[in-house]
């Protein structure tokens, strides 16, 4: 799904406005809602819904933003309908309470909101290992990807450029996708120049930066 922004076959312009709403019509809110919820109380986390989300036919891929979140939902909650797979019943109690807390009280707290929420779904995740590089490093992007889902797009693969910013550590998404392991890995803002990317029909002046985890990078 990350290759798309290299692809200019994959979408035009960004059609953007101050005034757009968040939900353009009422069932989004709704499945943004219920992913939510599923993904929090189930288990299922977001990196493994991107790997699902990556595996969708081209005409629901490119279809209405939150019509891709619903397929993804179906083919998550399909094995629980099926009965191929069952629900702990820690899980389904946890449900049937969030459930209940939601009835009665639908609209969050701010504290919940700002300090609680973050550290459920959120990604930031202190790393047990110094960081790699520094702000000025120049990088190259490994040369190979992993088979599974990755956040390297394939455009930067074997690139050269510079540490602009480290980020901190987050869940490292290629192995919570796969194992649902929180694992932590630095993250750093890399900038390429255009001509590095695209060659001589690279706009002129132009910078890409990218946030990329540690992994990802090698010294140039």
């Amino acid at each position: 799904m990350h290759d798309l922004g290299g692809r200019r076959e994959s979408f035009g312009t960004v059609a953007h406005t101050v005034t757009e709403p968040v939900f353009h019509e009422e069932w989004e809110g709704r499945v943004f809602g219920i992913a939510t919820f599923v993904q929090t109380v189930f288990g299922p986390n977001f990196d493994s819904f991107r790997a699902v989300m990556e595996k969708l036919p081209p005409e629901e891929y490119h279809g209405p933003y939150y019509g891709r979140w619903l397929s993804v939902l179906e083919r998550m909650l399909g094995s629980y309908v099926s009965g191929r797979k069952s629900a702990p019943r820690m899980k389904v109690a946890g449900a049937a309470f969030a459930a209940q807390r939601i009835i009665t009280r639908p609209t969050l707290p701010r504290f919940m909101n700002v300090h609680v929420m973050p550290r459920i779904v959120g990604g930031a995740k202190r790393a047990h290992h110094a960081p790699q590089f520094g702000v000025g490093d120049p990088v190259r992007v490994r040369a190979e990807r992993d088979n599974g889902h990755t956040r390297q797009p394939a455009y930067v693969t074997g690139r050269r450029g510079v540490v602009v910013d480290h980020r901190g550590a987050a869940v490292f998404a290629d192995v919570h996708a796969a194992a649902r392991t929180k694992v932590a890995e630095h993250l750093y803002t890399v900038a390429f120049e255009g001509a590095e990317l695209w060659g001589e029909g690279a706009e002129p002046n132009t910078e890409i930066r990218i946030e990329l985890f540690e992994p990802y990078l090698e010294p140039a």
